[in-house]
């Protein structure tokens, strides 16, 4: 992927959460210019969540000990809407069969 990807995807993910700050769990738009499927966005949306939380938990080591369900509590604190929409879609099982390829 170059820059131009990735500025795209970025780009498309952003517009993703703030139309979703009105209703996370509302269906989500994919830009099929973007991503091919529904899994592909959730995969993008929990890849932007786990970089958030281990750039997160990486830094909180540098302190001692990390207490992850606080470094993840602190997290949703700060990235409401994508912890909404992660959590909204999780129950739907469409994220799941996009994880585990079933």
């Amino acid at each position: 992927m170059g820059w131009t990807d990735h500025y795209r995807r970025r780009d498309a993910l952003d517009a993703v959460l703030r139309d979703a700050r009105r209703d996370p769990s509302a269906p989500l738009i994919v830009d099929p210019d973007v991503f091919g499927s529904l899994n592909e966005l959730l995969l993008a949306l929990d890849h932007r969540w786990q970089n958030k939380l281990t750039a997160r938990m990486e830094a909180a080591a540098l302190d001692g000990p990390v207490d992850e369900h606080d470094v993840t509590a602190e997290l949703a604190a700060d990235e409401p809407v994508l912890r909404a929409v992660l959590d909204s879609h999780l129950s739907l099982g469409t994220y799941r069969s996009a994880v585990t390829g079933r």
